[in-house]
C-alpha cells in the first residue's frame, strides 16, 4: 500500500513538473505587454506616453529584434519620428523586470472619438524579414473637462421695458474635444434662500412667456455653438434696474459622464423716459412786460428721471430775469415738477413768443439724456389785452373804479348817517 501512495505521488509530481516546463520552449518566445500610458485618460489634441515591455519566454535568445508600432487613427507620430525601433537581442528567460521597455510618444488627433481607441504593434525576430503580431491594445481617451461655455448673451429690446415681450439668446459653446448631448438650460427665477432656521422664496420679476424656463438641445458638436432663445416679460410693475439670473445647465458626454454647472447674467430693465415740458401758467402777456412763466415736467414713461436741469435760453424774444438754471432733481413716473422764470418779453412784430428750453437728467440705470424743446406763450399789444380783459393795466383800472364806486356809496353813507344824527339832537 505504501508503495502504490508513494508511485501515485511521483506520478503527480512529474506531471505537475512536466506542465512547468512546457512554458519555457526550446525557441525564443516573445511576449508584448502594455505597461501604462501617461496621462490615463489621453486627451484630444495633446500627447500620450506609451510604454511596451518586450520580454523573452523561452531559453532561447532572440536576435535581431525590431519593435514597430502601428499608429492609426486618431493616434499619429510627430514628422521625423520612426515607427520602428531596434532592440538587437532579448536573452532567453529576460523577463519581468529585466524586459526590454520600449517608449513612444503618440499625438491624440483633437477630434478624437472618447472611448477605447485601439493602437496597434508589430516585432520582427530577423531583422525585418517577417512580421508578428501581438493582440490589440487600447488606450482610452477623454476631454479632461467636457466644458460647456455660454459665450453670448443677447436680448432685444435692450433694456428690456417693464411690461413687454422680449427675446432673451443665449448662445452655448462647447470648447470640448467631443460631442455634449442632453444640453438642459433653465432660467432661475425663483431663487431659494435658506438660512439654518428657514428656507424663503424670491421670485425675480420676469415670466417666460411660450415656453417653460427650461429648454433642452439635443446636442452640441465639438467647437461649435447652439443658441437658445426664451420670450420673457418684465414684470409691468418692474423697477429699472439690473437683475441678475441665474441659469443652470446640465450635460452628458459620449462616455455617458454628467455635469452641471451654474452661471451667472445679467439684464437691464429700464424704458427711456418720456419727460415732456409744458406751459403751465404765466403771468406775463403784452410785449414789454416782465412776469413770471411757470413750465410743468411730466413724466409720462414707465421709469423714473433723476438729476433733472433745465435752462431757459434767452433770444430776440425775451430777456430772463431771474436765473436761467433750475434744478428740479427727480421726477417719479406719472408724477411733475414745476420750473418757474421771471422774463420780460421784447418789443416783437410775433404774436407767440417761443420759451427755448435745453434740459438734461438720467434714467434709474444712469443712462444720460439732453434734450431741447420750445413751447410758446401768446403776447398781446395793450389793445388787445384790454380786450381780452388781460390787460394789467385794465385790471388795475377795473380795480381803481370799485374802489372809486366803495368811497362814493362811503361818502353818501356817512352825509345820510351824518344828517340823521344831527335830526335826532333837534
Amino acid at each position: 500500500m505504501k508503495k502504490i501512495l508513494i508511485g501515485f505521488l511521483c506520478m503527480v509530481f512529474l506531471f505537475l513538473a512536466q506542465d512547468s516546463f512546457a512554458v519555457i520552449p526550446d525557441s525564443a518566445q516573445i511576449r508584448v505587454t502594455m505597461v501604462n500610458y501617461q496621462p490615463d485618460p489621453g486627451e484630444p489634441g495633446k500627447y500620450v506616453d506609451v510604454i511596451f515591455k518586450i520580454e523573452n519566454m523561452g531559453s532561447s535568445n532572440a536576435e535581431n529584434v525590431i519593435f514597430e508600432i502601428l499608429p492609426e487613427y486618431p493616434f499619429s507620430l510627430d514628422p521625423g519620428e520612426s515607427v520602428a525601433q531596434k532592440i538587437g537581442s532579448v536573452w532567453g528567460r529576460q523577463i519581468g523586470d529585466n524586459g526590454v521597455m520600449v517608449t513612444y510618444r503618440l499625438r491624440i488627433d483633437e477630434n478624437a472619438v472618447e472611448g477605447e481607441n485601439e493602437i496597434s504593434v508589430r516585432y520582427s525576430l530577423d531583422n525585418g524579414v517577417t512580421w508578428q503580431k501581438p493582440n490589440e491594445f487600447y488606450i482610452n481617451v477623454k476631454t479632461h473637462d467636457a466644458i460647456l461655455n455660454i459665450k453670448k448673451i443677447d436680448y432685444n429690446p435692450d433694456p428690456m421695458p417693464p411690461g413687454k415681450k422680449a427675446l432673451l439668446s443665449i448662445q452655448l459653446e462647447n470648447m470640448a474635444d467631443s460631442l455634449l448631448k442632453d444640453v438642459q438650460i433653465e432660467l432661475e427665477l425663483i431663487k431659494v434662500l435658506r438660512s439654518t432656521t428657514s428656507v424663503t422664496y424670491e421670485e425675480l420679476p420676469f415670466s417666460t412667456i411660450g415656453t417653460t424656463n427650461k429648454q433642452v438641445i439635443k446636442k452640441i458638436n465639438s467647437r461649435e455653438t447652439e443658441t437658445v432663445d426664451f420670450t420673457i416679460i418684465p414684470n409691468p410693475d418692474a423697477s429699472a434696474n439690473i437683475y441678475k439670473i441665474t441659469v443652470n445647465i446640465e450635460y452628458s458626454d459620449e462616455l455617458g459622464t454628467n455635469y452641471s454647472k451654474s452661471e451667472i447674467i445679467s439684464i437691464v430693465i429700464g424704458d427711456e423716459p418720456l419727460l415732456e415740458p409744458l406751459l403751465d401758467s404765466t403771468e406775463v402777456f403784452m410785449k414789454g412786460q416782465a412776469g413770471m412763466v411757470y413750465l410743468s415736467f411730466t413724466n409720462k414713461g414707465t421709469t423714473g428721471v433723476k438729476l433733472l436741469d433745465i435752462e431757459l435760453k434767452e433770444s430776440d424774444y425775451i430777456k430772463v430775469i431771474s436765473p436761467s438754471k433750475v434744478y428740479l432733481g427727480n421726477v417719479d413716473s406719472d408724477d411733475y415738477e414745476t420750473a418757474e422764470f421771471k422774463i420780460y418779453i421784447k418789443d416783437t412784430e410775433d404774436s407767440k413768443v417761443p420759451l427755448i428750453l435745453e434740459y438734461n437728467y438720467l434714467d434709474p440705470n444712469n443712462n444720460f439724456y439732453e434734450k431741447q424743446k420750445t413751447v410758446y406763450i401768446n403776447s398781446y399789444t395793450r389793445d388787445e389785452a384790454k380786450k381780452y380783459g388781460i390787460d394789467g393795466y385794465s385790471n388795475n383800472s377795473s380795480g381803481f373804479i370799485i374802489i372809486l364806486i366803495v368811497i362814493v356809496a362811503g361818502y353818501f353813507v356817512y352825509r345820510w348817517w351824518k344828517k340823521r344824527k344831527n335830526n335826532h339832537k333837534n
